[in-house]
């Protein structure tokens, strides 16, 4: 199933919302799609790929896609990374995402920890995938007749990135953990979360005219976003981590 969003933006995938549900363990997947060309935004654990395959199939064909942009290594968001591939959908990730999904490293995506902490099944794996192309820290990409901004936001994890995409004379933040409803931020006690690389990334970003906020998990903010925008960067401004969005799944 899809749920709509935008005129060029549906949700394919996620582990809570109901409309668009592929597995409990998956992060929001996005689909960036003008009717000529098209982007995907993360693939979910790999555990829903079948069905958030289907509900893009539903849209456009698959492989009309310029590919799939992976946020950011952790499984949750690219865990589907070698599905989708499969499905003709070309990879495009940055370098340390590349290079922990070509051998499936569970430490350096913090897959190991996060499963012995409960996060994923005993059994669930990394599969391994070849990145067809390493995104550099600031560049464009075409979806169709739509230029998507790739933007560098480390913090969260090592070789992560958000997406910006101007469309209607509004700017849409694809934040995937970098930044979610309420200001919050996603703080773990894992090896590549920096809170000082954090606070880099979530101030920059303020200085941009946001107006859709569309992360990982939780609520999706169609409008008004700069504001929940503004208050993460408030606090980082004052050597205080904003809210902990993890608090919250507890």
């Amino acid at each position: 199933m899809t749920v709509r969003l935008l005129d060029t933006v549906w949700l394919v995938g996620s582990g809570t919302h109901s409309g668009a549900y592929t597995d409990p363990h998956d992060c929001h997947c996005y689909l960036i799609w003008d009717g000529v060309g098209g982007l995907l935004v993360d693939t979910g654990t790999g555990l829903g790929a079948d069905r958030w395959l289907a509900s893009v199939a539903e849209v456009c064909d698959p492989r009309a896609l310029t590919g799939v942009v992976l946020t950011h290594c952790h499984a949750d968001h690219a865990g589907g990374a070698a599905a989708a591939r499969a499905a003709g959908i070309p990879l495009l990730a940055s370098a340390e995402t590349a290079a922990a999904l070509a051998t499936g490293d569970e430490t350096s995506t913090s897959l190991a920890a996060a499963r012995a902490a409960g996060v994923y099944p005993g059994g669930y794996r990394l599969s391994p995938a070849a990145v067809d192309r390493v995104l550099a820290p600031a560049e464009t990409l075409t979806a169709g007749d739509l230029r998507v901004e790739v933007v560098a936001a480390p913090g969260h994890c090592d070789g992560h990135l958000v997406l910006l995409l101007s469309t209607a004379g509004r700017t849409l933040l694809f934040s995937g953990d970098c930044l979610f409803a309420g200001g919050r931020v996603s703080i773990q006690a894992i090896h590549d979360c920096r809170l000082d690389r954090y606070a880099e990334t979530v101030i920059a970003l303020a200085d941009r005219a946001i107006d859709a906020l569309l992360p990982g998990h939780g609520p999706i903010l169609l409008d008004g976003a700069g504001s929940d925008l503004q208050a993460a960067a408030r606090s980082f401004r004052r050597l205080i981590p904003p809210p902990n969005f993890l608090q919250g799944q507890e």
